[in-house]
């Protein structure tokens, strides 16, 4: 009977907190807005790791964030260098268009630096991992509950930015994945 009531009691919890806020997250999410930007643009008081929870479960089933892509092995695969900015820039802005943001998609292996440290360390070993983005960029990366070492972002706004910063500073980990041109690209030197 215990685990009837605590089974109702969760169900009666969900319901009411998607009913008071559920929507607002997931409309703030589809913005791009971070975890603490989500927090302070709610009216309704909700903890900042239920954000976090339903941020994460809306993302999955909307698509936004992916645990695999199908199909990809026999991609080309295109080297950037690096030292060329510009040309990189360009190139990823290119492709993107050719592609649409739908169907293109960044790996993010930024699960495994959370996974492999545990909670905690592993969020603050992931913040400093991601030095090279700004406070707000990191905010978006740190908010989100990574519980996969890799997981696939479809591009939006927020992505766009990262993604550039990430694979231009090396990170090897970091490959943009385009789904109608099927392609994927990289950095050509070895990366972090």
């Amino acid at each position: 009977m215990e685990e009837r009531q605590k089974y109702f009691d969760e169900a009666l919890s969900d319901f009411v907190h998607d009913a008071a806020c559920g929507g607002a997250i997931r409309h703030l999410v589809d913005l791009g807005y971070s975890l603490p930007q989500i927090v302070r643009a709610l009216t309704y008081p909700v903890s900042p790791e239920k954000v976090r929870k339903t941020a994460y479960r809306y993302m999955l089933e909307s698509g936004l964030l992916l645990r695999g892509l199908e199909g990809t092995e026999a991609f080309l695969h295109i080297k950037l260098n690096r030292s060329d900015r510009e040309a990189a820039h360009r190139l990823l802005y290119k492709k993107i268009q050719e592609n649409g943001e739908a169907k293109t998609y960044l790996s993010c292996p930024f699960g495994k630096w959370v996974c492999q440290n545990g909670k905690g360390t592993g969020e603050e070993r992931l913040r400093a991992e991601l030095s090279c983005l700004n406070p707000r960029e990191q905010d978006y990366i740190a908010g989100i509950a990574w519980d996969a070492p890799l997981l696939y972002h479809r591009m939006n706004g927020r992505m766009r930015e990262i993604g550039a910063k990430l694979l231009l500073h090396g990170f090897s980990d970091i490959r943009y994945y385009f789904m109608e041109t099927k392609e994927i690209v990289s950095a050509a030197d070895e990366g972090r």
